[in-house]
């Protein structure tokens, strides 16, 4: 195979695996790591074409500094797994995952940095989220005629009521569909010249309905990362940053006091201090891991906090999380990333690569993210159009979103 074949591999296998994105646990594969993708095994196939198509040109390849950081962060995770105490279930596949998901990261930025990949890449979004919201619908609708199935999910904190479905399509869990909907979204937006006007209008309402249907956390981000790509005008940018504060304390409360929400009576919320809420338990067990292995974390994978009759559980919380398991340095490289990505984005600034951001770093206030890899393909589109200045140098129209 010439090189040129090597390259078109290497972007058609990416795409596959991020077309399987929201397709983990459906059907699942028993063989494969609990934490596993079919997405997975393509990336690393993507990868490996992308070095065979660029084996001339990696002498002279010149990183940016946001690839340096990943591999900066790639490197906290494996000291992490090497020098971190034994007994808290890090094992060399999560360390894997690490891996995968700057790999994937880097992908993004390199491949995405042509304008032709990423209208293919809006492409592969926009169908399989349309099939992610079909799949979730008619999950939703099998519930209300009483057949169970495993495209609904638990019930959280939000919703108490067996009335009610979780949607969560083909994913293992509402609140990481919820997720991926405000991916999708910010990628779907950025469809001019890829999909049709109507299209991405069908989609985007396609996702706010199933973000919906999750009942997660995720429907305050997918809301902000909407309303930043909305705000044009100075008056908009302000209700931007009045909901992002907003939505910042609404976080906060959901997990330090338990919110019972009836959805069909919205007027009977309560709202309670008496106990305290798993996630808080969660969040300051793992502020208290923490302060013991500041350094090095408890290994990738593992289970920082803790809460009553639940025994070991994720932090819920993106930055406290990753320095509990990876350690304060990692923390310290992920968020440089982020200032370097932020410091180097594309003039005027893309509101809905950065709005997507926002929204998943909100959600991240109540989940763990860092894990996720439709967050990481964001990160990299991030880098994509620092890269190639993608969307940046097109003023909008009355058709953007």
């Amino acid at each position: 195979m010439t090189e040129e074949s090597y390259n078109r591999a290497a972007l058609f296998l990416y795409l596959a695996a991020v077309a399987l994105l929201p397709w983990n646990s459906f059907p699942p594969f028993p063989w494969l790591h609990a934490a596993a993708q079919w997405s997975d095994p393509l990336v690393a196939a993507a990868a490996l074409a992308w070095v065979l198509g660029e084996r001339r040109r990696l002498r002279s390849l010149r990183p940016s500094l946001a690839e340096i950081l990943l591999a900066l962060y790639v490197a906290a995770a494996v000291a992490s797994y090497a020098l971190a105490p034994p007994g808290w279930g890090s094992s060399l596949s999560d360390l894997g995952v690490v891996v995968e998901l700057a790999v994937l990261a880097f992908l993004t930025a390199r491949l995405a940095s042509s304008a032709a990949a990423f209208r293919l890449l809006v492409r592969v979004v926009t169908a399989t989220s349309l099939l992610a919201a079909a799949t979730a619908a008619v999950g939703l609708l099998l519930f209300y005629v009483g057949v169970e199935t495993s495209l609904v999910g638990g019930y959280g904190a939000l919703v108490s009521s067996s009335d009610y479905a979780r949607v969560r399509a083909g994913l293992p869990h509402p609140a990481l569909l919820g997720s991926y909907c405000i991916f999708a979204s910010a990628v779907v937006a950025q469809g001019q010249g890829a999909i049709s006007a109507r299209l991405r209008r069908a989609t985007q309402v396609a996702l706010g309905l199933t973000v919906l249907f999750t009942f997660s956390r995720a429907i305050l981000g997918f809301g902000l990362a909407a309303l930043i790509r909305m705000a044009r005008t100075p008056a908009l940018r302000a209700a931007a940053t009045g909901a992002t504060v907003l939505s910042i304390a609404l976080m906060a409360m959901l997990t330090f006091t338990k919110v019972s929400v009836d959805p069909s009576h919205p007027a009977k919320t309560r709202v309670s201090t008496a106990t305290e809420p798993v996630r808080s338990q969660e969040l300051r067990a793992s502020v208290d891991t923490l302060g013991e292995h500041p350094v090095v974390g408890t290994g990738p994978g593992s289970l920082p906090g803790e809460a009553v009759g639940y025994g070991r559980r994720q932090a819920h919380n993106t930055p406290v999380g990753v320095a509990a398991t990876l350690g304060l340095p990692a923390l310290a490289v992920l968020v440089s990333l982020l200032v370097a990505l932020w410091c180097g984005r594309s003039r005027p600034t893309n509101r809905a690569t950065w709005g997507g951001l926002v929204g998943l770093g909100l959600d991240g206030l109540g989940q763990d993210i860092e894990h996720f890899r439709h967050v990481w393909v964001m990160l990299g589109v991030a880098g994509a159009q620092q890269r190639s200045r993608i969307g940046s140098a097109r003023r909008p129209n009355k058709e953007d979103p």
